[in-house]
This record gives structure tokens, sequence and C-alpha cells, in this order.
């Protein structure tokens, strides 16, 4: 169950971290269970594309020294975004959790029931 409270880290800035959480929950995002952390699922119609959305995000995050928890299924990907140290939530996670929406309109992110599906085609 997703918390409703986001627990920011300490040094970022409570009134503009609200905001930004709050639009990214507009897109989808949630609060991981704790409120330390976003968490979103994002779907898709092959398994290559899933696979090229993994990778677009490795390099962001390798870049940017941050990364995420992620979970690869046949046609979907978890990502779940938070910060340890400082312990929280920040700017960072909402910069990457950001480019994730970007990078999954690039690979042709699709809503939930229409991705690929293991098993007989039906």
């Amino acid at each position: 169950m997703a918390s409703n409270v986001a627990q920011f880290a300490e040094g970022e800035d409570p009134q503009q971290m609200s905001s930004d959480t709050a639009a990214l929950q507009d897109q989808g995002w949630a609060l991981d269970t704790d409120g330390m952390g976003v968490t979103k699922t994002f779907h898709f119609k092959s398994y290559f594309k899933a696979v090229a959305f993994v990778n677009l995000i490795a390099a962001e995050s390798s870049a940017k020294k941050h990364h995420p928890t992620m979970t690869m299924r046949i046609g979907s990907v978890d990502v779940h975004w938070t910060t340890h140290r400082p312990r929280g939530l920040t700017h960072k996670d909402i910069d990457l959790a950001r480019h994730c929406d970007r990078g999954a309109g690039l690979m042709g992110a699709v809503e939930s029931g229409q991705g690929i599906k293991c098993g007989p085609k039906n």
C-alpha cells in the first residue's frame, strides 16, 4: 500500500518538493509504502522496447550517479526512485522520474492493458 505523505530528505525545499511530487502523481507516479520514494509501472508492446527503456534509464542514472530499483517483465518495467543519503525523496528522484516519463514516450509506452503478455495469444 502506498503512503499518502511524502517524506522529503533533509535539505530539500518542502514547498517545491510537494509541488513537484504532486505533478508526478498526476502523471501516474505513486509514493512508495514509506513515502520516501516514487514508483511507477511502464507497459510496452514488445520485450525489445521494455529492454530499450531499461537501458535508457540505466544510461541516465549512471551519468547522474543515482540509480533506481527496476523490475522488468516481458511487457512492463517497474521503476522505483528513492534517495538513501540523505534518506528520503529528493530533487534527484523527481528529475529522474521525469526522465523516465520522457523516455517511456520515446520507447512507445502504452496503457496497462495494451502491453505484451506472456503466454498464448487469445
